[in-house]
């Protein structure tokens, strides 16, 4: 049976109609110039000869306690969850935005596989689109890249099509070894005191992270505390989407002059966009926007290894150089607390802290506990031009979660030369988001200025998704 981490547990307990935990790439493959025929259906055809692998094969049980459990159909179909979509031609990315927008907002239904796949045509240049929708725990990020790495191929030449829902690929299986009672007891007892150490280290995290508060420790300060009240409305199944691209080479060749991660830039020049476009409506607060952050960790067990934690961005007045400076510092702490805290510890503070929120809101209470301001991640991606049935895919966008406790989502996935950032907000809650992209490119071409002569200029485009909804044609393959 897959295990569940504690993490993965809350997002089967804590989701509802209104916070969906669905998470998923947007491919765009440009069919090759003498392709003949409709690259779409040929391209569904093929990939449904594909088997299901794991975690594409889970199926939601339960336990005698009712508690969420993972179990494997060896019979999975993927037929009942693939989809086609045909949009009015020629629709432009903006349309194909709304129409994602409106798929990734409803919940994936849980009496089948837990997944969903459309494949989507009517673009422009007769290019076709691919939105998969997982729920996220059965799959973290990290694992996404790969699952997403493993079904494009590594040239055009290779003509083997493979399916998202092909999964990872297997790891031999080990048969299980039979315990003694001494060894059960044993395990028992150590799966019982490591309980309890995380437990204990919860205690001394948040012990710490109350004494920074009031100015005596320098590890990150109390989540909730602090959060400026902007980005709020009320949590509706609603989404906006929206992306920039900008080229990885210049991101890279800032961070260097910088002396920064890529990492550290994103947040700045994403802190930069958000700060200009509170400024538009007077409503920049005060205080720092926070952030959570989700981190890999490595010697974690079950699905989702991750831990999230906050921290604050840049002082509101700040330029996007001087940002780049303090959340350089910020992540330095972030560093510091990942080498100090169990993974365990870690998981268990993430979950307490979100899973909060995300209770009072299941309660129907509109005023929910703000854990920080956005959410910013960034899971690596895919370092080499990618193919499929010898089309390029131009863009594997990120569509992500957003959570009890935060009305905004923002993840980085690079794409061969693109450093590709998705925008996905519950809708209405982020005044004017359609300027969101735009600004950010804007934050990193200022950055890019500030670190002149070295980094040279390149193209850039930032695309973002307007309010109208577009139409679309439905229907299940046979």
């Amino acid at each position: 049976m897959p295990a569940l981490s504690v993490i993965d547990l809350a997002m089967f307990l804590l989701e509802t109609g209104e916070r969906p935990y669905n998470i998923g790439p947007l491919a765009i493959i440009a069919p090759p110039a003498n392709f003949r025929g409709n690259f779409a259906d040929k391209l569904l055809e093929r990939m449904l000869k594909r088997p299901v692998g794991a975690p594409f094969n889970y199926r939601l049980g339960s336990s005698a306690l009712g508690i969420p459990t993972l179990e494997i159909d060896e019979q999975a179909d993927a037929r009942q969850h693939v989809k086609r979509l045909t949009l009015d031609a020629p629709a432009s990315m903006d349309q194909l935005c709304a129409t994602v927008s409106r798929l990734h907002e409803v919940r994936i239904d849980r009496s089948g596989l837990l997944w969903e796949l459309y494949v989507i045509d009517g673009l422009e240049d007769n290019r076709v689109a691919l939105y998969g929708k997982v729920h996220h725990a059965i799959i973290d990020g990290r694992t996404f890249v790969q699952v997403v790495s493993n079904w494009f191929a590594p040239t055009a030449s290779d003509k083997t099509v493979r399916a998202l829902w092909e999964g990872v690929p297997k790891a031999p299986r080990r048969t299980p070894a039979k315990r003694s009672l001494v060894e059960f007891v044993g395990g028992t007892i150590r799966q019982t005191a490591a309980t309890t150490a995380s437990a204990f280290g919860l205690y001394k995290l948040l012990a710490r992270q109350a004494l920074t508060t009031v100015g005596v420790d320098s590890a990150l300060t109390v989540p909730v505390l602090g959060v400026p009240k902007v980005f709020q409305g009320e949590a509706v199944a609603g989404r906006e989407f929206g992306f920039c691209t900008l080229p990885i080479a210049e991101v890279k060749a800032v961070a260097k002059v910088q002396s920064a991660s890529v990492n550290d830039v994103f947040l700045a020049i994403v802190d930069a966009a958000m700060a200009r476009l509170l400024s538009d409506s007077n409503d920049l607060p005060a205080e720092p926007l926070v952030a959570d952050m989700p981190l890999a960790l490595n010697d974690a067990k079950g699905g989702n290894q991750i831990a999230v934690l906050q921290f604050p961005l840049g002082a509101p007045q700040m330029s996007v150089l001087e940002r780049l400076a303090a959340i350089r510092t910020q992540a330095g702490r972030v560093k510091d607390m990942l080498k100090q805290e169990s993974a365990s510890t870690l998981m268990l503070y993430t979950t307490l802290v979100h899973g909060v929120p995300a209770l009072l809101e299941k309660m129907g209470l509109r005023e929910s506990v703000r854990v920080s301001n956005v959410l910013i991640s960034n899971p690596f991606g895919l370092l080499e031009e990618r193919f499929l049935m010898g089309g390029r895919v131009e863009l594997a966008l990120p569509m992500a979660v957003v959570a009890a406790g935060q009305m905004l989502n923002v993840t980085a996935v690079t794409a061969a030369d693109k450093f590709q950032i998705g925008f996905l907000a519950v809708a209405k809650a982020v005044p004017t988001f359609e300027r969101l992209a735009r600004y950010t490119v804007e934050a990193f071409n200022d950055l890019r200025q500030a670190s002149e002569p070295a980094v040279p200029t390149r193209h850039r485009r930032a695309s973002v998704k307007p309010r109208p909804r577009a139409s679309a044609r439905a229907r299940t393959p046979r």
